[in-house]
């Protein structure tokens, strides 16, 4: 049983609520727990009186600001790979992807050389 779900950068929960139905259970009261049709609705016992369970079920996912990141990061991984596998067979596009990267790793050393949080 879920007792808790929590929201966080990323997700998005919806339907959720404080449930009611968890039982601390205790030796003391063997019949804590048990569960029970009243009618058409379920409910719990949780040692003192019956509380019914309620029927709503929350939904969980990604919100639009961790989809699109996600489909960024899809999109620039097949854009890599599409020019790693295009410089194999074609020496200008190997030029230039090698002069990238080389670009990229001065900038590296450049950032690094002068901001001391990079």
């Amino acid at each position: 049983m879920i007792k808790t779900i929590m929201s966080g950068p990323g997700i998005e929960i919806q339907n959720s609520y404080a449930s009611s139905q968890y039982v601390n259970m205790n030796s003391s009261n063997p019949a804590a727990g048990q569960v029970r049709f009243n009618g058409t609705m379920m409910e719990v016992y949780d040692g003192s009186m019956w509380a019914q369970i309620q029927m709503s079920h929350p939904t969980i996912s990604l919100n639009g600001s961790a989809i699109a990141a996600l489909d960024w990061v899809q999109k620039k991984m097949a854009d890599e790979h599409r020019i790693k596998e295009l410089a194999k067979t074609n020496v200008t596009i190997a030029d230039a992807l090698a002069s990238y990267e080389l670009a990229a790793e001065k900038l590296k050393v450049v950032l690094t050389l002068t901001d001391d949080t990079v």
